[in-house]
């Protein structure tokens, strides 16, 4: 499914094309919001450096209370061994949300984060802290690693058991679901001009190219939280980066992005298929 490499000296640009964010929701996209969720966005745009990419939410069996990101004190099974609690999630209910830079009511506003993203997606973040009545999330802005407080009543709590986890020096991308390795595969990331950022990101935008599957962003591009520490907009678009298909085996183990990490089609398609908004991703070095 990668088809035939470009050129060698012809690096496609990280950037999404503006007309993916005219495009408006599916029936399916309108829907998502219930237990499980699968992604399956019409959107014949492409992503990255420029824009935005996505996701959609699961959740599986029985209900399980979810985690913030730190989860100091974690249960353990009879065995000893700690039981595995889901990332807690927080999304719109159809509203703006109010970020806050304290959790008090009279605190300063940091940002107030539309509804929807760029691609139509219901706003979701990430929590990585509570207190009574308030949520502490990371935020989907500049710089990276943002993060504020918002109402858990202005917010849909939810929550995702998938991470992500991509190591620069190795190339390698894992995919884990509640802690059990399911997935993990070799990529490409940005070259020295323009690396691939470290830290803490989450899914928040899912782009579709399936229809296109040989393109520059292969068959499926996730939009993370994160954005370019070098590129600060990027053809129009605000630098953000993300998990994209359209490489091939030779350029697996390499530096060649403009920021974004490159997958094979038959590695992205499984984790676009599985992973839901606000799933975690850490990129080490």
């Amino acid at each position: 499914m990668t088809g035939s490499p470009p050129p060698a000296d012809l690096t496609p640009p990280d950037d999404l094309d503006h007309a993916a964010r005219r495009r408006r929701p599916s029936r399916r996209q309108e829907s998502r919001g219930g237990q499980r969720r699968i992604i399956a966005i019409g959107i014949a745009g492409l992503l990255l450096i420029g824009g935005g990419a996505a996701f959609a939410l699961l959740s599986e069996g029985r209900e399980v209370p979810a985690r913030v990101v730190a989860d100091p004190m974690p249960t353990r099974t009879t065995s000893g061994v700690p039981a595995f609690v889901p990332f807690m999630t927080a999304a719109t209910n159809g509203s703006d949300i109010q970020v806050f830079e304290q959790p008090t009511s009279g605190a300063n506003v940091v940002t107030t984060l539309s509804a929807q993203t760029e691609y139509y997606q219901p706003r979701t973040l990430l929590v990585i802290d509570t207190q009574p009545g308030w949520l502490h999330a990371l935020l989907p802005i500049r710089p990276n690693g943002s993060t504020g407080w918002v109402r858990d009543s202005d917010v849909t709590l939810g929550s995702t058991a998938f991470e992500i986890t991509i190591s620069l020096s190795q190339h390698h991308l894992w995919l884990t679901n509640a802690g059990v390795q399911v997935l993990d595969a070799g990529v490409a990331i940005g070259k020295s001009q323009t690396p691939t950022p470290l830290g803490r990101f989450y899914v928040t935008d899912p782009v579709d190219l399936t229809s296109e599957p040989n393109g520059a962003y292969g068959a499926f591009a996730l939009g993370l939280s994160g954005y370019s520490e070098v590129l600060k907009t990027f053809r129009g678009g605000p630098g953000q980066i993300a998990i994209h298909g359209g490489a091939y085996e030779s350029m697996l183990g390499t530096d060649v992005s403009n920021g974004c990490v490159r997958m094979l089609n038959d590695n992205i398609l499984p984790i676009a298929q599985q992973v839901p908004l606000g799933t975690p991703v850490t990129i080490a070095a």
